[in-house]
């Protein structure tokens, strides 16, 4: 299968998973002191207080982007940069204030998704690799969530993930990879039976179970945990 579009459902598909994965989130963070939130991670230079820190500002952004789409029924652009100063000062924050941050931004996250109806989720999102259905802010969200929560090394890990949710979680990372293989036909073959493809060029071919390809590909594994990797650690740390 070629990765050209990323594999999406309904919204409702992924709604409770993300519901749950916060909720999961919530309650490892919401013992962390200051000193904890402090702990470096295997992000180069992020401490988990950047963590939470990228996250709420990341709920933040989606949530603007959902409230966009039920006030316009357009097509909205796709923005959830944040400097890297922004990034540093949020950091700085105390236990207290991370954790609100958190719970603040994905209530309000979780709020504006419940706003959008059908025609809302049937509208699209412009971004660098073309227009995209709504239902990818849920999808990219949950990505996120899940992710990080593995970054801030607590009690969750790639292996504790579902097949379905590791499943999706690949094709998204597949897709949102395509632009750093513009010059190698990159195909993926996971022991369970799944096969994508992107990129142009000559081709590579990474085989492995598919917690383990998903790691590799966000670079949260090196190449030994796959077969054929070598020479293709292209990953984009967050």
């Amino acid at each position: 299968m070629r990765i050209d579009n990323p594999i999406i459902g309904s919204s409702d598909d992924w709604r409770l998973e993300l519901t749950s994965a916060t909720q999961r989130l919530l309650g490892d963070t919401i013992s962390l002191d200051d000193r904890d939130w402090r702990a470096t991670t295997a992000l180069p230079g992020w401490s988990r207080a950047h963590i939470a820190t990228h996250l709420a500002h990341h709920g933040q952004a989606v949530t603007t982007m959902a409230l966009d789409i039920r006030h316009t029924r357009d097509a909205v652009v796709w923005h959830t940069q944040q400097s890297q100063a922004s990034l540093n000062a949020g950091a700085r924050r105390g236990a207290v204030a991370l954790q609100e941050a958190l719970d603040q931004s994905s209530a309000t996250l979780m709020s504006a998704f419940d706003l959008l109806d059908v025609m809302g989720w049937s509208t699209s999102i412009r971004t660098s690799q073309g227009l995209l259905p709504a239902p990818v802010l849920v999808v990219d969200r949950l990505n996120q969530v899940v992710i990080h929560h593995i970054d801030l090394g607590l009690d969750l890990d790639f292996a504790d993930l579902e097949p379905n949710l590791t499943r999706t979680l690949l094709q998204w990372n597949l897709f949102r990879a395509i632009p750093r293989f513009a010059r190698v036909e990159l195909t993926v073959i996971s022991d369970e039976g799944f096969t994508g493809v992107i990129g142009h060029g000559p081709a590579a071919t990474v085989r492995g179970n598919e917690t383990n390809i998903l790691g590799w590909l966000l670079g949260r594994k090196d190449a030994s945990a796959v077969l054929g990797a070598e020479g293709l650690d292209l990953a984009d740390p967050v």
